[in-house]
């Protein structure tokens, strides 16, 4: 006699234990709010989630690279500012010390007052910055990268604060040596030398000046990669909940409608193998 086991369709019994896992693992994502927890169970979803992690990954750095970079940016304003400050003060000063009939005592106040802000300048030319380096660094340009081809330098070099001066004519002087020959012409200079040296203070107003348009357009430029790293978060974020939080109404309906699958294959089954028996004892 052939035996029953023999005659039920393996296939048969093989859906119906794919269809109990598939039960069994739908109940445990709507229990657990967790859609997978096996790369196998969602490879699609899995290299996504992968690649979502890397991304976040890079772009916290960005972002840590923002915050850092804003930091010595608005340092570097606030300083850049007070030398500008001064420079008006400077500018002032040479008008007065244009006036010929200043006495020479009055002269030497205004140059002792000009010495005043030489040395101001030499000390913020080289202050440090909140993590304990130069502001303004000697040497090649610090870049701090903030997206994938976008560089920035958070501050200008010292060069670019105090050592290349344009002076008009091509040329260029340091700020210490501009301060220096002022002072020298209020002491005892001509009156032709006073007015190249008030021709000077202009030069410093548009040099801080544009030092300090540079500055306010690059902390706007990393407030606005800041808020747009934000919404790459956020929109990162989303995505990966979608794909790693189960639907629970989508999770109950695909429940029922495996029941309801499990339940004729069971019948199926259950039929296939009346069948047999009956043909074997026939």
């Amino acid at each position: 006699m052939e035996s029953i086991n023999r005659t039920r369709p393996a296939d048969a019994i093989q859906k119906q234990n794919e269809l109990s896992k598939l039960i069994a693992r739908t109940q445990e994502s709507i229990a657990t709010g967790v859609s997978f927890n096996r790369p196998s169970e969602a490879p699609s979803s899995w290299l996504e989630i992968s690649s979502i992690s890397r991304q976040s990954t890079i772009e916290d750095s960005w972002s840590n690279n923002i915050g850092r970079a804003r930091i010595l940016a608005q340092q570097a304003e606030s300083t850049i500012d007070t030398m500008s400050n001064g420079v008006a003060r400077i500018r002032e000063l040479m008008v007065l010390a244009n006036n010929e009939t200043l006495a020479p005592q009055d002269r030497e106040v205004i140059a002792l007052e000009l010495e005043s802000f030489q040395q101001q300048f030499n000390q913020l030319t080289q202050v440090k910055d909140n993590y304990g380096g130069q502001l303004f660094h000697a040497g090649d340009p610090i870049e701090m990268r903030i997206d994938t081809d976008v560089l920035v330098t958070p501050a200008p070099t010292q060069q670019e604060v105090s050592g290349d001066i344009d002076i008009g004519g091509g040329a260029s002087q340091s700020l210490d040596a501009i301060m220096t020959n002022m002072i020298q012409a209020v002491r005892t200079g001509t009156p032709t030398e006073r007015a190249d040296q008030l021709d000077r203070a202009k030069s410093l107003t548009d040099h801080f000046s544009t030092l300090l348009g540079r500055q306010g357009v690059l902390v706007n430029r990393l407030d606005e990669q800041d808020l747009r790293l934000q919404d790459s978060r956020l929109n990162t974020t989303e995505r990966r909940v979608a794909l790693e939080n189960t639907d629970v109404a989508q999770a109950i309906s695909q429940f029922q409608s495996l029941l309801v699958n499990l339940e004729a294959a069971q019948r199926l089954y259950a039929q296939t193998a009346s069948n047999s028996l009956i043909q074997l004892i026939g």
